[in-house]
């Protein structure tokens, strides 16, 4: 008779083997660790990159990331994308739910990377005005060199090119003898004041200026529709840092207009004139933002003539400047200039 009860605990032995060699399906697989695909990083303003989370082990059950910025004032992250806000450095994290692991990448915004930068010229002038006939001799042999890294844009003042605008800026800036010029509506080019002789400009402080960051980036986009002869305009940049007074200035401006001017030979060509405002009042329009990405739009539809003078497409084009507004009446040295963009409309 064979031994049924032996065989029996080697069925069951068997068994019990066989089940503690097999990997149960639910059983958890815990994160041991986190890495990321950048530990350190240095972008500019609006700029962004993605970093990858790897999780080990691969198979762990939970691979859940947290991601979070010390400081979202400077950069801001989500679900790995990471965007620059404003200059400085802060940590961006990825901790694991599972386990509480965690991994860094130290994420530095440079201001001095974004954008291109220009100087905003202004030179209050007339053609009454014999000595602006030479102070205009020097603005012009000082940018020369610079091209659209110096735009220069002339305000008249009591002859036939002025226009409100410029009456208003110069009274504002207590414009008392011309020609007068300011660079950036900056004080200190010449004493403490923001109005200079523009006998005083010189490269080496233009080159000075130029070398200093912008804390504001602008772009300028045109098109001109000659049949309805609307010009569209869309400025659009990133306010770098917070500016709470900023707005935005957008001139039409012209060259080449044969007019008399006192001090020439009587074949004078009149360049960098301002003839219209496209934004709205003395100061300019909201930007909508105290800091990040700003974007406006504008129509504007051209006249034939402007006061005494046509308008010639060919020979115009828009200046746009992101200036502060902190003192309307007052003090005047306060409303610099951050940056400005020039564009032909044709």
């Amino acid at each position: 008779m064979k031994n049924v009860f032996g065989l029996g605990l080697l069925a069951v032995a068997t068994a019990l083997i066989a089940f503690s060699s097999c990997k149960p399906a639910n059983e958890v697989k815990v994160v041991t660790g986190i890495t990321l695909s950048e530990t350190a990083k240095t972008i500019a303003v609006g700029e962004e990159f993605t970093l990858t989370a790897t999780i080990e082990p691969t198979d762990a059950t939970d691979k859940t990331v947290v991601w979070t910025s010390d400081d979202t004032e400077i950069a801001t992250v989500d679900g790995g994308k990471v965007i620059g806000v404003s200059d400085g450095t802060t940590e961006i994290k990825a901790t694991t739910r599972d386990g509480g692991k965690t991994a860094t990448c130290t994420v530095t915004v440079d201001i001095g990377t974004t954008g291109d930068k220009a100087l905003l010229l202004e030179d209050f002038t007339a053609t009454w005005c014999g000595p602006c006939f030479k102070g205009m001799q020097n603005i012009q042999e000082q940018i020369a060199s610079f091209g659209n890294k110096v735009i220069l844009v002339c305000h008249h003042t009591g002859d036939d090119f002025a226009i409100e605008h410029s009456e208003d800026l110069s009274n504002f800036y207590k414009v008392s003898g011309i020609p007068a010029s300011m660079l950036d509506r900056t004080k200190g080019i010449y004493d403490n004041g923001v109005i200079f002789h523009p006998g005083y400009l010189k490269k080496e402080i233009l080159t000075k200026k130029l070398a200093q960051p912008k804390s504001v980036s602008i772009s300028l986009e045109t098109s001109y529709d000659e049949s309805s002869r609307d010009i569209k305009i869309k400025v659009s940049g990133i306010l770098l840092k917070k500016h709470p007074k900023a707005k935005l200035n957008v001139y039409l401006v012209q060259d080449g207009i044969k007019y008399k001017q006192n001090g020439s030979d009587g074949n004078y060509i009149h360049h960098n004139a301002l003839r219209a405002v496209i934004s709205k009042g003395l100061w300019g329009d909201n930007l909508g933002v105290t800091q990040g990405a700003y974007s406006k739009e504008y129509t504007y539809n051209l006249p034939r003539r402007i006061g005494n003078f046509d308008t010639k497409p060919n020979k115009m084009y828009i200046v746009a400047f992101v200036a502060d507004a902190v003192n309307t009446s007052g003090d005047n040295t306060k409303n610099i200039v951050h940056n400005a963009a020039i564009q032909s409309i044709k």
